[in-house]
């Protein structure tokens, strides 16, 4: 009995570790506050999450106020899980960081006014920055546009 119980235990608590994996949430538009600016996110071309280590999610309305949020170190980049955006050709759906392309267009206008855009594919960014006089950006490069035009 004794050694039943020291197979069971183990297998319990790795299942509720794999339990614990933070996970994306939808988006409700219309319903869902801004962890940032406090807005209701409202448009489905914008939406953006950042996961915590412990499972929190927190939504944006556009990418500039997560990206506001992660230079304030709202959450500490230790405690930060990962970060999802929307691409603005598949609305509804977040997709991680690493995935993304982001444009910054002044003729393609964002919640926030910064006018920046997502997208996972290069072409399709391409193409959008071409058509609304844009510019193409890193995650770094978006940090430095937010943090000089936003929070100076």
């Amino acid at each position: 009995m004794i050694t039943l119980h020291k197979f069971i235990l183990p297998i319990l608590a790795s299942l509720l570790l794999v339990n614990c994996e933070p996970t994306v949430q939808p988006i409700n538009y219309g319903q869902d506050g801004c962890s940032y600016c406090r807005m209701t996110i409202v448009e489905d071309l914008y939406g953006a999450e950042l996961l915590s280590v412990k499972g929190k999610v927190f939504k944006f309305d556009s990418i500039e106020c997560l990206t506001a949020f992660v230079i304030k170190g709202e959450v500490k980049t230790e405690q930060t899980h990962s970060l999802y955006f929307t691409d603005f050709e598949d609305v509804g759906h977040l997709y991680p960081l690493n995935e993304m392309i982001f444009v910054q267009a002044k003729k393609l206008k964002s919640p926030m006014g910064l006018n920046l855009s997502a997208f996972r594919t290069q072409g399709t960014a391409d193409n959008v920055a071409e058509l609304y006089f844009g510019e193409i950006m890193t995650w770094e490069q978006v940090q430095n546009y937010v943090g000089q035009s936003w929070l100076k």
